[in-house]
């Protein structure tokens, strides 16, 4: 009977983190991290192959601007999470508008499981509107300048992961 107990309360200890040292922690967050970058990554790239590049203004530096933070500026190093970001700059005589680009993407972004929540939306700016999707514990937001030329044609991509959590594995 004391066989049982000791199995059964180890049992317990390990699924409620107990015996999980700082280390393994450590390992389980930063293997979430390495996973939520690798999909970020992937359907940013998804995302902006969409917009065709002879649309794009062969000028501008279109590259992810993103990277890890921590989700708490009080000194803990963890949990993290990722945030990939890329602007699109379009040409300023090209054949869509920013607003006409995400128009047009918002139906693919929803065959491809991310849904939008216009709730969580800001309300448009002067100069901006953002849409915002979810899918997966993942937050899109497309933000669109509105500006007309010569400001620069533009749209603002960012998918933030889930933060990292030691008890989800």
């Amino acid at each position: 009977m004391s066989n049982v107990l000791l199995v059964l309360f180890a049992a317990v200890a390990v699924l409620s983190g107990c015996g999980v040292s700082a280390e393994e922690k450590i390992v389980v967050q930063d293997t979430q991290l390495k996973k939520a970058i690798s999909q970020a990554d992937g359907w940013g790239e998804e995302i902006t192959a969409q917009i065709p590049v002879a649309e794009i203004e062969p000028e501008s530096d279109s590259h992810n601007i993103g990277g890890v933070r921590k989700t708490s500026d009080y000194g803990a190093e963890w949990p993290k999470y990722y945030y990939w970001a890329q602007i699109v700059e379009l040409r300023q005589e090209g054949a869509r508008t920013p607003t006409q680009v995400a128009d047009d993407l918002a139906p693919w972004l929803e065959s491809q499981g991310w849904e939008r929540n216009a709730d969580s939306e800001f309300p448009p700016g002067k100069e901006s509107i953002e849409r915002d999707y979810y899918r997966d514990g993942y937050h899109l937001v497309v933000e669109v300048y509105t500006e007309p030329p010569p400001r620069a044609q533009s749209l603002h991509f960012t998918i933030v992961t889930p933060a990292t959590d030691p008890d989800r594995r």
